[in-house]
């Protein structure tokens, strides 16, 4: 899952600005719910057997009321009961209800403050849980700045393939201008292979007039595709800045995939962007020859044809 926000309210009722982890469904150690947060609660203290027990108990006493309303709703319905006896139960069991709920509320509170507790035994033994939420919401609004920013330069976009439904996550990835800032370079199928194969039947001792023309047209999508891919190349491109510091932004933020194809890092782009550059040079030389051999064989160039048959049709 890729790193976003929380999906719990505070008790102010604000977002969560911490980070919301794939294990626990999307909510942060602090949220997460008690069966997933075990773990972690079990770190805090004495106080997590009381919160397990008070999970326990709690359904068991709902079911008991939701048992004795039903009950006295078949009683009374059977005329073995009366209407103000049944609505002085269901307000007993409104308030019960009520009980329960704040129950559960300070049981939140429990665990949270206990998972914070472990969070910080985990990251080293001390430190005050409530500094450690305000450090990482100040990281997470760092990232989403950063992220805003970005987008706003140009430099990255929604992939919206990737997120077609709502409940889906975001996806990000660079756009073209945001490759070359950071210096990835997107990869092609095509190997030398694919050059000696087309002109191996290109230079055929008995070449088919269809033959030739599949040949030229593997070779235009070749050179195409490459000089497609080549368009991320620009070594003399300046670096993203940070909108913080001003500062070259070296590193692509942890929210933002450079592309969703097969892509060449900053440390090997240039040598990817070379050997590219090599194939589009062969393409070109194996289309000029092609083009010889097709005219040599059959009296006019490629791109005459159709209308030299539909000459030899009238």
């Amino acid at each position: 899952m890729p790193k976003t926000r929380c999906k719990a309210l505070r008790k102010d009722g604000e977002p969560c600005q911490g980070l919301g982890q794939e294990q626990f469904g999307g909510y942060c150690l602090a949220h997460a719910p008690a069966e997933k947060a075990w773990e972690w609660r079990s770190k805090g203290g004495k106080a997590s057997s009381a919160v397990a027990r008070a999970d326990k108990r709690i359904p068991d006493r709902l079911r008991g009321a939701i048992e004795m309303l039903t009950k006295g709703m078949e009683e009374l319905a059977a005329g073995e009961t009366e209407p103000a006896a049944l609505s002085a139960m269901s307000r007993a069991a409104k308030e019960l209800v009520n009980l329960y709920r704040l129950a559960d509320e300070d049981m939140e509170l429990i665990r949270a403050e206990e998972t914070a507790k472990a969070v910080a035994q985990v990251a080293g033994g001390f430190g005050d849980p409530e500094l450690l939420e305000q450090a990482e919401e100040i990281a997470a609004w760092r990232r989403q700045y950063m992220l805003d920013a970005l987008i706003k330069q140009g430099l990255v976009t929604l992939d919206r393939e990737a997120t077609q439904n709502a409940d889906d996550p975001p996806v990000y990835v660079l756009t073209t201008a945001g490759r070359q800032r950071f210096r990835y370079q997107r990869l092609t199928k095509y190997t030398p292979r694919n050059i000696d194969m087309m002109r191996e039947l290109a230079e055929d001792t008995n070449p088919e007039e269809g033959q030739l023309p599949a040949v030229l047209d593997d070779l235009y999508k070749m050179r195409i595709t490459l000089e497609e891919l080549l368009t991320d190349y620009a070594p003399d491109a300046p670096p993203a800045l940070d909108p913080l510091s001003g500062e070259p932004l070296r590193q692509l933020p942890d929210s933002v995939k450079p592309a969703t194809v097969p892509v060449a890092g900053p440390e090997e782009s240039d040598r990817a962007a070379k050997d590219m550059r090599e194939l589009l040079r062969q393409a070109n030389a194996l289309t000029s020859e092609t083009e010889l051999i097709f005219e040599k064989e059959f009296g006019h160039p490629p791109d005459l044809q159709d209308e030299l048959a539909n000459e030899d049709l009238d």
